[in-house]
C-alpha cells in the first residue's frame, strides 16, 4: 500500500508536518514483535501442506524507560525493515522519509510498570496490506495506556515476517481463486456486489433483509478466509495469555524485555479494531470472546454475516462516503448492544488507513477521497480512541462520544444505545 516514487517522496519531505502535541500524562511508546507457530493448524496457503500456520504479533505499548534503539513509522522488523525481502531504491528512499515523521518509538523498551495492568486492543489489518497500516492509531492507543497488538495474517498480508528469518509475501496468482462464490448462488460475484450496492441506503423490508443474508452466505471464499483470520486472532490472544503468565517457549525473536509484560496485561478488558477485511474479522472475534468489550470496523463488508452475528457487543462501523452497503443496515438493526454507524463525507477506502497522513499530497488515486488528509486521520482516530475509552477504560462517556461525532461536519451517523 505504501510504495512510492522517489520524486514524490522528495516532494513530500518538503511539506511542513503537522504538530503532534503530547500531554504530560501520556506515556512514551515502545514497540516490539514476535512470531509463533500454531501447531494445531496446517498452513493451506502454501504448496507444502506440511507447514504449520505462523503468526506475526506486533505490539505497541506504554513505556517509561525509552530504549536507546529508536524506531519510526512503518518500520517492519529487524529482519525485514522495509516490508520486503528485496528492498529497492524507492523502498529505501521511502523509509528515509518515514524517519522524518514526528513519531518517537523505542524498540524493545520495557513495559511501563503499573499497579493496574493495561487493557489490550487487538488489531486486524486490511487484505493485501501490512500490520502497520494503522500504526498511527496503535501509537495513540499506547500513549493513553493501552497495549495495542496487530496480528499479521500471512499470505493474505502484503508482507509478513515469519520465524527463522523467513517471510510470507502476497502472491497474486496463488490467491486468484481464493474468493469464490457458492455453486448454489444465482448470481456471479460482480452481480452479487451490484445487488448489495443497490440495497445501499434503502430502508430494507423483511424480504430484502433475507436476501442480504442469502447473498452473504454465498461468499464462500470470503467466509473461509475470514474463518482463517478469526482463528489467527484467537491464536494471538492465546500468545498474549502466555505473555501474561511468563511463558515464552515457541516465541521467535522474543527478547528479555518481554518478561516485563508478565502480570501487566488486563485480558479481561479487551477490544478489537479491523480495517477492510480485518473489520468483519474483529466483529466475529469480539462476538466470540467473552472478555471483548467492543469492536470497530473500518469500511469492511460483513461477508460472515448471519442473523445472530454480529449482535452482542458494542460496535462502531465507519464507512466511506459511498452509500452504506446493505449489510451495514442489517447489522445495525440486528445489534442488541450499543451500535454506531457512520459515514465520512469525502472519504474513500484507503482514507481509513495511515495513507492520507503519510502521503498528504497524493489524493488523485482510486480509493482516496476529496477530504483533507489530516482531517480524516483525526476523525477516524479520535472517534476510535473515544469509543475505546468509553467501552474499555470507562474514562469517557457515551454522551462524550456522541458529542464528538456531532462535532465533525463530514460525519453523518446513526446510533442506538442502551441507556
Amino acid at each position: 500500500m505504501f510504495k512510492h516514487t522517489t520524486a514524490y517522496i522528495l516532494t513530500v519531505i518538503s511539506f511542513m508536518l503537522i504538530s503532534m502535541s503530547s500531554s504530560a500524562d501520556e506515556y512514551a511508546v515502545g514497540v516490539t514483535y514476535f512470531t509463533a507457530t500454531d501447531y494445531s493448524r496446517t498452513e493451506h496457503l502454501t504448496p507444502n501442506h506440511a507447514d504449520y500456520r505462523e503468526i506475526l504479533i506486533k505490539i505497541w505499548y506504554p513505556t517509561t524507560m525509552p530504549s536507546p534503539s529508536a524506531s519510526y513509522l512503518h518500520f517492519h522488523t529487524e529482519q525485514f525493515p522495509y516490508s520486503t525481502a528485496m528492498p529497492t531504491d524507492n523502498d529505501i528512499q521511502l523509509h528515509q522519509y518515514l524517519k522524518t515523521l514526528p513519531f518517537e518509538l523505542s524498540k524493545n523498551a520495557p513495559l511501563a510498570q503499573s499497579s493496574s495492568p493495561f487493557p489490550v486492543v487487538m488489531y486486524s489489518h486490511g487484505y493485501q496490506s501490512t500490520v502497520e497500516d494503522k500504526e498511527i492509531l496503535m501509537i495513540a492507543l499506547a500513549k493513553k495506556g493501552y497495549i495495542a497488538v496487530s496480528v499479521g495474517h500471512p499470505h493474505h498480508a502484503q508482507f509478513v515476517t515469519l520465524s527463522d528469518g523467513q517471510s510470507a509475501t502476497y502472491d497474486q496468482d496463488a490467491r486468484a481463486n481464493d474468493f469464490y462464490i457458492s455453486e448454489l448462488a444465482d448470481v456471479n460475484f460482480e452481480e452479487l456486489v451490484a445487488e448489495l450496492d443497490s440495497l445501499a441506503g434503502v430502508d430494507l423490508n423483511d424480504e430484502q433483509v433475507e436476501r442480504v443474508y442469502q447473498l452473504m452466505s454465498w461468499t464462500e471464499g470470503d467466509r473461509k478466509g475470514l474463518d482463517l483470520w478469526v482463528a489467527d486472532m484467537h491464536f494471538a490472544l492465546d500468545q498474549l495469555t502466555r505473555l501474561q503468565y511468563g511463558q515464552y517457549w515457541g516465541m521467535h525473536y522474543a527478547g528479555e524485555h518481554l518478561k516485563t509484560f508478565k502480570g501487566q496485561l488486563d485480558l479481561s478488558q479487551l477490544a478489537a479494531i479491523g480495517l477492510s477485511f480485518g473489520g468483519p474479522t474483529v466483529a466475529a472475534f469480539c462476538h466470540q470472546v467473552y472478555q471483548c468489550k467492543g469492536a470497530i470496523n473500518f469500511d469492511g463488508l460483513h461477508f460472515n454475516l448471519s442473523p445472530t452475528m454480529p449482535s452482542l457487543k458494542p460496535y462502531l462501523m465507519m464507512h466511506s462516503e459511498l452509500p452504506l452497503n446493505g449489510d451495514y443496515s442489517v447489522v445495525f438493526n440486528q445489534q442488541i448492544a450499543d451500535t454506531y454507524m457512520l459515514q465520512i463525507d469525502g472519504a474513500l477506502h484507503w482514507d481509513f488507513s495511515d495513507y492520507p497522513y503519510v502521503f498528504p499530497f497524493d489524493r488523485n488515486r482510486p480509493y482516496l477521497g476529496s477530504i483533507d488528509p489530516y482531517l480524516v486521520t483525526d476523525i477516524v482516530n479520535s472517534i476510535s480512541l473515544k469509543f475505546i475509552d468509553a467501552y474499555l477504560k470507562k474514562t469517557a462517556t457515551k454522551t462524550e462520544l456522541t458529542e464528538l461525532l456531532e462535532s465533525y461536519a463530514p460525519v453523518r451517523f446513526k446510533s442506538k444505545l442502551d441507556n
